[in-house]
């Protein structure tokens, strides 16, 4: 066994994360205009001070606390696509499985989703924020598509920037739905 120091890089990571965790609690819970620093820091442990070393706003903990959730996402299928067969008929089952957990259908995580989209339509700053953050996960769709036709040794027959546009467009589509009618 290795033992790893806890130097200050390390530190501020297990901090950074700490305060990730926390956020996703009280988001979750309050919804972003419920939700203050103040209780992100506090169910955290840290002070608000920790908060503002770490992040520059709400808006911007925010989107970090979503992009830590689309990273988590994407660590689970991209496991799921490495482990096992290619083949369509093996693995269609498993990544059913995986979507419909609840760490892709969170109701609460859709929700209040929506709730910063709809403030981002009316605050340039938070929607300059949230693109960028979509950008990034188009980037990992169209990342993971790329791999899979690599790794059946097939080329796709549209461009996988259309395909991740489609497959993203369709992911969020489904995910409002259901938020609409919880048995679809």
């Amino acid at each position: 066994m290795t033992f790893e120091p806890l130097t200050p890089e390390r530190r501020r990571a297990m901090t950074r994360q700490h305060l990730l965790d926390a956020a996703a609690i009280v988001f979750a819970r309050n919804g972003f205009h419920g939700s203050t620093l103040d209780e992100v820091a506090a169910t955290a442990g840290f002070s608000k001070g920790a908060v503002y070393s770490n992040f520059k706003s709400k808006d911007d903990l925010f989107v970090a606390v979503l992009d830590d959730r689309i990273e988590r996402q994407f660590a689970v299928v991209s496991e799921v696509l490495d482990t096992g067969s290619h083949d369509a008929a093996e693995q269609f089952p498993r990544i059913r499985e995986i979507f419909r957990s609840d760490m892709f259908w969170s109701d609460d995580f859709l929700t209040l989703w929506l709730e910063f989209v709809l403030y981002a339509r009316r605050n340039p700053e938070a929607q300059r924020k949230l693109a960028a953050s979509a950008q990034r996960s188009h980037a990992r769709v169209q990342q993971l598509i790329e791999h899979e036709y690599a790794m059946v040794g097939v080329s796709p027959s549209y461009p996988t920037s259309d395909l991740a546009e489609i497959s993203l467009a369709l992911f969020n589509g489904l995910g409002i739905d259901r938020l609409v009618n919880p048995s679809a």
